[in-house]
């Protein structure tokens, strides 16, 4: 969510903020992500072009921009790394991120693992099967069944919710249209997701150093000096260095 420019990841400014946030973290802590899915998720795939075989998509403005911004946010992972904090990147289950080479390097690298639920299961406005990848020890126990009653109330809110429109066009094939508004209420998380998810934060370790933005810091530009890095396969980023 971005509350202002200072909280944006495509800036300068918001780029080095989740760098602070990060570097107050503590050890052993949590770093939750959940990457806008609007272009990983089947449902844009005809605009998109990203499939599981090839997730990179059309070079079109609003692909290379998402591509971009989860380009960005791979730094901000790969930097939890060095400090020794837990990941989790929360996406829908239809979403192609996971699949796209960049991201798929970093799960691997970090032995991450995977669980999927309905967030349903917790009470969401909708079932929403969602997946998580991240490195928490006791990931797979956020699974949660759900009840034949909870599912067919889940379902029913799916159905009435407006979530999507279907409409026929003129060459007589099928589209389905989300509504947005109504999709980003659907992707709010609901109080017991956010509970469960404290509760198996693991907590150990101690508080790094305190770390005070420097906005004249030699890196911090715009182009971030090193996003070919993952591009080329190089993993020597100037954060390692920090």
């Amino acid at each position: 969510v971005v509350y202002s420019k200072n909280h944006d990841l495509m800036r300068t400014v918001g780029f080095v903020s989740v760098l602070s946030a990060v570097r107050n973290t503590k050890r052993g802590g949590l770093l939750f992500v959940a990457p806008p899915c609007g272009t990983w998720v089947f449902m844009s795939s005809s605009s998109t072009g990203r499939t599981w075989l090839d997730p990179t998509g059309f070079p079109t403005r609003c692909v290379t921009m998402a591509n971009l911004f989860c380009m960005r946010l791979l730094y901000i992972l790969w930097y939890a790394v060095q400090r020794g904090i837990h990941k989790c990147i929360e996406q829908p289950m239809t979403s192609v991120l996971f699949a796209w080479k960049p991201m798929r390097r970093f799960l691997m690298y970090v032995r991450a693992r995977k669980v999927t639920f309905p967030m349903g299961a917790y009470g969401a406005l909708t079932l929403k099967q969602t997946t998580l990848w991240g490195t928490l020890p006791n990931l797979c126990s956020l699974y949660r069944p759900l009840s034949a009653k909870l599912f067919m109330e889940a379902l029913a809110r799916t159905n009435t919710g407006g979530l999507v429109r279907k409409s026929v066009d003129k060459n007589g094939k099928k589209r389905v249209t989300g509504v947005k508004k109504k999709l980003a209420a659907s992707a709010a998380y609901p109080r017991g997701f956010g509970i469960a998810i404290g509760d198996i934060i693991p907590g150990r370790g101690s508080r790094p150093d305190d770390f005070e933005l420097d906005f004249t810091y030699p890196h911090a530009t715009d182009d971030l000096g090193a996003l070919d890095d993952l591009r080329k396969g190089s993993f020597r980023a100037w954060w390692r260095k920090l």
